[in-house]
């Protein structure tokens, strides 16, 4: 391999090895580094009936929003259901190395770091098959920026705070990640029995990652499906493959809210106050009318701007008809009340920050404890500088604009479709999150705004103004 083509080899590994190092930095550091326990772990962890290793008085599935936990065990118990999602395979692997240690050493307790090093790994892999894919095209730029996405975005605390935990948001990253590089990478490739069904099941991973997803990838198939229709006049596999995936992903997660248990109407009554208590109250005329108008007991308008877990009581006790708020009723409230609709939207986007969730301990040991300022990260800057995180996340939809303005839509480019990409992920995701939650915890449930975002800005810097059709993209 002659110089000239063993140096872009080179840059990769040391971006690889710098982002690694970044993120080990983090994940080994003791006591543990990671997001607390704030009740969403435990409905993935009771698949597999693990739990935080607590004195045997502690119910185990007691959440512990004041610092993380690094040891679990297994513990029988008589769990709710369990909670679906593509989640659970990196649960699932990591039982199997916990049951294996249990078997050679006799271990009752184990380290939660395993699955962070399965996650690092996950991605670590699919970002070394991008990169190898934008090679085998010839687009070294194209494979430099997605591997400088490595140390720069991925290796954030913002992101890798979640390595070491049950939360479901590094599998939708990945999810995400691989979805919208592999529809970039073979824009103009024939379809493959293995192209399509990378495409379908990384469609499905995302919509069934959380529920805050599930439309997430059919709103991708729709953008793919509006460009190559302006571009290429006609609907292209890659189209298929992604609604394939993304409606059953979707199907997968309507069967899940049909489910009847404690801990779904324990979610759906969270949600239903979260929403009506942060998202709409708020921002009404007069909050007593809009719960009347609602069906529900007007007297709780003493709880607008509380979060569901500030109520002093389970919610559907709390407040006489929540239990029967509804989606739909949201919906019609917010056309019949489209003044709320437009306070809503700016403190949506407001509501992002920070990136970095304060809300929840970091420190094990600690009493909601935060990792130090020497543990560098993009959110404490986004944090001290709103007007930066503003511009950031106005940046894909100005570039977009541009876009269409310089090339027109039949144009074709790759920029062109990795930016509508990115800016649809960014949109969909905020617009289901609040939704769906409120403003209770938006910039968790919003997690992939920002990285969307960051990506854009990293890997679109990194590409330059490259507009033509044979450009390639940022590759998310």
């Amino acid at each position: 391999m002659p110089d000239s083509a063993r140096l872009p080899w080179l840059l990769l590994i040391v971006l690889w090895l710098a982002g690694t190092l970044r993120a080990f930095a983090l994940w080994s550091h003791d006591p543990l580094y990671a997001y607390a326990n704030s009740y969403d772990e435990t409905r993935y962890t009771t698949c597999f009936h693990f739990y935080p290793d607590r004195a045997p008085d502690v119910e185990p599935q007691q959440n512990s929003p004041e610092a993380p936990y690094s040891r679990f065990r297994f513990v029988e118990t008589d769990d709710p259901m369990c909670y679906w999602s593509s989640e659970l395979a990196f649960g699932a692997a990591t039982t199997l190395i916990w049951k294996t240690g249990e078997a050679l050493t006799g271990a009752t307790t184990h380290d939660a770091r395993w699955i962070g090093a399965l996650r690092w790994a996950a991605l670590l892999v699919l970002s070394i098959l991008i990169s190898r894919a934008w090679m085998g095209r010839g687009d070294v730029r194209a494979a430099i920026a997605n591997a400088a996405l490595v140390p720069l975005v991925f290796a954030d605390p913002g992101n890798t705070l979640y390595l070491d935990t049950f939360y479901a948001e590094w599998t939708a990253l990945l999810a995400a990640y691989a979805l919208i590089a592999a529809l970039l990478i073979w824009r103009d490739e024939v379809r493959s029995r293995a192209r399509f069904a990378w495409l379908a099941l990384a469609a499905l991973a995302l919509a069934t990652s959380k529920l805050q997803h599930m439309l997430l990838p059919l709103v991708l198939a729709l953008v793919v499906f509006a460009l190559d229709r302006w571009h290429l006049r006609r609907t292209t596999w890659r189209f298929a493959a992604v609604a394939l995936g993304a409606i059953a992903g979707l199907y997968f997660q309507f069967v899940q809210l049909q489910r009847e248990g404690l801990m779904m109407d324990t979610i759906r009554n969270y949600n239903s106050a979260d929403v009506v208590f942060t998202a709409l109250t708020p921002f009404a005329d007069d909050p007593r009318a809009l719960l009347e108008e609602l069906g529900i007991d007007p007297g709780c308008a003493i709880y607008s701007g509380k979060r569901a877990w500030q109520l002093p009581d389970l919610p559907q006790r709390t407040c006489r008809g929540l239990g029967n708020f509804s989606r739909g009723k949201e919906i019609a409230a917010l056309l019949r009340h489209p003044r709320i609709l437009v306070a809503l939207i700016p403190q949506s986007v407001l509501a992002l920050d920070p990136w970095v969730a304060q809300n929840i301990g970091h420190v094990e040991g600690a009493e909601f404890g935060k990792i130090p300022p020497s543990v560098p990260s993009i959110g404490y800057v986004l944090h001290a500088y709103p007007g930066l995180q503003l511009a950031l996340l106005a940046a894909p939809w100005l570039a977009l604009i541009v876009f269409l303005f310089r090339q027109g839509v039949r144009a074709g480019s790759r920029g062109l479709e990795s930016t509508a990409l990115l800016a649809a992920t960014m949109a969909m995701t905020l617009a289901i999150a609040v939704l769906g939650d409120g403003l209770a915890d938006t910039a968790k449930q919003g997690h992939l705004v920002i990285n969307a975002a960051l990506v854009w800005l990293v890997a679109g810097t990194m590409m330059g103004t490259r507009t033509h059709r044979s450009a390639a993209p940022p590759a998310l």
